[in-house]
């Protein structure tokens, strides 16, 4: 039942999220929840960064990150940043442990 439920979390998570959400997904070690999980990040039209634990569909973190939708999302290749990028006309990097924007 577990991995039913790993495979189809993502899937919906998607399925009750707005019809205008850009994802990237990424397998990562979190050593502050000791266990590997694997992240969906999801940025919404109201300019949201909105992190999933694919695993059981929970939202783990909710950022304020734009103030237009974002349009971009994707993990840094050693999973330490997220970038974003958004109709307000902004890029942004986010760091994966803290959620704090590290640069704009």
């Amino acid at each position: 039942a577990g991995e039913e439920l790993a495979k189809r979390a993502p899937v919906d998570v998607l399925r009750n999220a707005s019809s205008d959400v850009l994802a990237e997904l990424m397998d990562r070690h979190v050593e502050k929840r000791q266990r590997r999980i694997q992240e969906l990040a999801v940025g919404t039209i109201s300019g949201k960064l909105v992190i999933h634990d694919s695993a059981t569909g929970s939202c783990l973190q909710t950022v304020h990150a734009h103030n237009s939708f974002i349009f971009c999302v994707a993990f840094s290749f050693d999973s330490s940043m997220i970038a974003t990028a958004s109709h307000d006309h902004t890029t942004r990097l986010w760091n994966t442990n803290t959620y704090a924007c590290l640069h704009t």
